[in-house]
């Protein structure tokens, strides 16, 4: 069986265990609810950036629109020289390019360069506009890129039919009809061992004054790859982008981590919407692994320890208490024990000290009873008959103390009975009655009253009644106040022949009234008396300690 106080520890272990495990979590939680707030922050500001960035975008081909409307000439140089801020000051940009229209008749000296188109939907091949297979079919209009920046490692792709690349002629024949930047399909522009890059081509058509025809078109080459990770660069140790051209069909355009475009049942934490180019882009930023989840931080697990730490100590001074407590309770016990053992021999030792006062007097009464036998004069052995009642009123009294359990009180009525049973043997003709309440004495007073009593009752015996009357009554009456003085009165009333018209109790030749006003002094009590031919009342009134039981 597990005792209370086992279940005391158990239940403080338990209590320092959940706060543990609430402090643990909340830790985590507001570790979660920081990083959510920072992933939104972040997420906020990757917007902002794209958004400003595409602006660019389509300010640079506005600029360059701009310039070859305003210029008659340009030469390569003057190309390469305004174009040169555009490609070392933004981001993403893989080729600037002007391609002018031309006629079947100047487009000849292009007929050695080679074309090569932006993905692999298209083969390289050199220029015969008189291909049997009908790769090139003759028409009136070309536009051949003949200006690249950077132009090293595009020479390749100088003298493009651009038209001929069938994504990008759907992307210039909306460029003719808008007047607008346009955008092009996704492209996959380069192959490696890592992952694909994904780029798009920006084009704008340019006209002359007269804005029948395209003069040309000039077009921006983005690498998305390049583009998405230069200008959120620290966006990106956060979040995970994935960007994908949703106007015709989901077609990816760039992915910082290929889980989140195999995995399409993982939601985004943000997803928003972008036009460009006559194109829509659906943008999904995703927090990165394990900046959502439940991060188990080093602050949650010293919360946790440190609650479980916190709780072990309360446990451990709780059982130094509790043995601190038990070793108390332990010498109390003890000396209780022993402050009982030592009441009791000593309550023991006053039971038999009454005892013997009790035998003692017993045997001066005794003792007496042997001298009155040897006196013939009735004077005598009257005053040696009072005082054996005197002597027998002590020894009732501190009989009455060693029975009682804690030797400490006297019950009155249970001494009346006793007192009246030995007054009954000297005068047997008298009717006894007592009326008296459950009342305990005060040892104080217990003494002194029923001396008082034994005198009264002796004198009633004596001189109350007279010898020819039939019924001699006698009786004792007590009662109790419980408020005020709280005082105890004992009538004793007999019906006799009363006293005397001079009779005054304090001033008398006998002894018996004497020893009673000595011993009212002594307990500060009150006689008074009512007496009459039909009968006479003394009543005693005195303080009592006890109360009624």
């Amino acid at each position: 069986m597990i005792s209370k106080k086992s279940y005391k520890y158990l239940i403080i272990l338990l209590i320092g265990g959940l706060i543990s495990s609430i402090l643990f979590h909340y830790a985590n939680q507001r570790r979660i609810a920081e990083n959510e707030v920072f992933v939104e922050n972040t997420i906020t500001r990757a917007k902002l950036k794209f958004k400003q960035e595409l602006l660019k975008v389509n300010t640079v081909l506005e600029s360059m629109a701009f310039f070859f409307e305003n210029n008659e000439e340009v030469t390569l140089d003057k190309y390469i020289e305004f174009t040169n801020p555009f490609i070392s000051g933004l981001p993403g940009i893989r080729a600037l390019e002007w391609a002018p229209r031309l006629t079947k008749g100047n487009i000849k000296h292009l007929g050695d360069a080679q074309v090569r188109v932006l993905d692999n939907s298209f083969n390289i091949a050199k220029i015969n506009f008189n291909s049997p297979d009908g790769t090139f079919a003759p028409r009136r209009d070309y536009y051949p890129i003949i200006y690249t920046n950077p132009r090293d490692y595009l020479r390749k792709v100088i003298g493009l039919d651009i038209v001929s690349v069938p994504m990008v002629r759907r992307a210039l024949r909306l460029a003719d009809s808008t007047q607008k930047i346009v955008s092009s399909k996704p492209l996959n522009l380069i192959t490696s061992k890592n992952r694909e890059h994904f780029g798009f081509v920006m084009a704008k058509a340019v006209f002359g004054t007269e804005k029948k025809q395209a003069d040309g078109y000039v077009l921006g080459v983005y690498d998305m790859t390049a583009y998405i990770e230069t200008i959120l660069g620290p966006e990106m140790k956060v979040l995970d982008i994935v960007i994908t051209d949703v106007t015709e069909k989901s077609t990816p355009l760039y992915s910082s981590s290929p889980m989140h475009i195999e995995n399409n049942n993982l939601k985004a934490s943000n997803e928003t919407s972008l036009d460009i180019g006559y194109r829509r882009w659906k943008i999904q930023y995703f927090a990165k692994e394990g900046l959502l989840v439940y991060p188990h931080t080093r602050e949650s697990y010293f919360l946790f320890f440190f609650g479980i730490v916190i709780s072990s100590l309360i446990g451990v001074i709780a059982l130094k208490n509790d043995r601190y407590q038990n070793t108390l309770e332990n010498e109390v016990r003890s000396r209780t024990l022993e402050l009982e053992k030592s009441n009791k021999e000593k309550e023991n030792l006053l039971q038999e000290i009454h005892h013997r006062v009790k035998n003692n007097l017993q045997m001066t009464s005794s003792l007496i009873n042997i001298q009155k036998r040897k006196l013939t004069n009735k004077a005598a052995i009257a005053a040696l008959e009072e005082s054996q009642s005197r002597i027998s009123a002590i020894a009732l009294t501190h009989q009455k103390i060693y029975q009682d359990e804690n030797s400490k009180s006297v019950n009155l009525k249970e001494y009346l009975t006793d007192l009246m049973t030995y007054q009954k043997k000297l005068l047997p003709s008298v009717n006894y009655a007592i009326h008296c309440s459950q009342v305990t004495l005060n040892l104080d007073v217990a003494l002194p009253i029923g001396l008082i009593i034994s005198e009264l009752v002796t004198n009633a015996l004596k001189h109350a009644f007279r010898e020819e009357q039939f019924n001699k009554n006698l009786g004792i009456t007590v009662s109790q106040d419980l408020d005020g003085e709280r005082l105890i009165h004992i009538a004793v009333v007999d019906n006799g022949k009363g006293l005397p018209p001079d009779f005054d109790p304090n001033n008398t030749d006998g002894i018996g009234f004497k020893i009673i006003h000595s011993f009212c002094k002594q307990i500060t009590g009150k006689l008074t008396y009512d007496s009459s031919p039909q009968g006479t009342s003394f009543t005693l009134s005195c303080k009592n300690l006890e109360n009624l039981i």
